[in-house]
């Protein structure tokens, strides 16, 4: 492997440098940081200083191995990094753009690091740490095909086939329960399990993943913290989950989509490889 250090941004020695960041949201939203004591403005742009920010491990290979840094911060309620857009997932898979600057001549502006983000990990002690990978992780298509007894698509997908709306249902938030759990209203009908590995998304657009619903109580439970999402009374819509089994009765069969299935029931994995006949 081979590291290269930044490079100069020019022949001439720089006198004070300093890097500068933009994060762009996959919903539009625009931050502009600093890493320095004060705001930077470039190009008529103003770089904010943020809480705790320390970008680091900033690292370009020419082996093949992904280019890749990590964003150390602070995140609180209303903060710059705040803390409930953090738990609604706003910053997943968003670009990131790294550049040095002289700030004894702001115009000479270098880039000196490119990717999204890849991992969003954050604590109850209000640090969050943003992992960028570099833009070869945005590749929309898989290099090789694997072969699997379980389905390899996504419900609702196009290789899936089966509409969503034609099972999407709306209903409202009755009461949450606690940080995982909440009830909804309408006396929904769905037998249990029928949402379970299936999404609920609110009117704002922030989906949640669904690990188990009751029928008897109307009760949802989610994977992720939801109370901080959700409020009584909120409108949501629930969409059921596969278990990417062609048989199940919550795979195809629940869906009547046997012909669209998208792997092989009969293939045993890779300990086929090395069974004797």
């Amino acid at each position: 492997m081979k590291d290269f250090s930044p490079v100069a941004l020019n022949s001439a020695a720089v006198g004070f440098p300093a890097r500068i960041g933009v994060i762009t949201r996959v919903d539009g939203g625009v931050f502009r940081f600093a890493e320095a004591d004060e705001a930077i403005v470039v190009d008529g742009q103003t770089y904010s200083v943020v809480s705790g920010l320390q970008i680091s491990a900033v690292k370009h290979t020419s082996n093949g191995e992904v280019p890749s840094c990590s964003i150390l911060a602070v995140h609180a309620d209303g903060a710059f990094f705040d803390t409930d857009v953090l738990d609604a997932g706003l910053f997943d898979a968003a670009t990131v753009q790294l550049y040095v600057v002289d700030r004894m001549n702001l115009t000479r502006k270098g880039l000196l690091f490119t990717g999204a983000i890849s991992n969003v990990s954050y604590s109850a002690s209000n640090q969050v740490v943003f992992d960028v990978k570099g833009a070869v992780t945005s590749a929309r298509v898989l290099m090789t095909q694997k072969r699997s007894p379980m389905c390899r698509t996504d419900l609702f997908s196009t290789l899936c086939g089966v509409d969503k709306t034609a099972y999407d249902v709306a209903t409202t938030v009755d009461e949450i329960t606690n940080a995982f759990s909440f009830t909804v209203n309408g006396a929904l009908t769905q037998v249990d399990g029928w949402f379970n590995q299936g999404v609920l998304v609110t009117a704002s657009g922030i989906a949640l993943e669904i690990a188990n619903w009751s029928q008897s109580s109307q009760t949802i439970t989610t994977y992720l913290p939801c109370n901080r999402l959700l409020s009584n009374g909120d409108n949501i819509t629930l969409y059921p989950g596969c278990d990417k089994t062609l048989t199940g009765t919550n795979g195809c069969v629940k869906f009547s989509n046997q012909l669209n299935f998208q792997g092989e029931p009969h293939f045993l994995g890779t300990a086929a490889a090395s069974q004797q006949v």
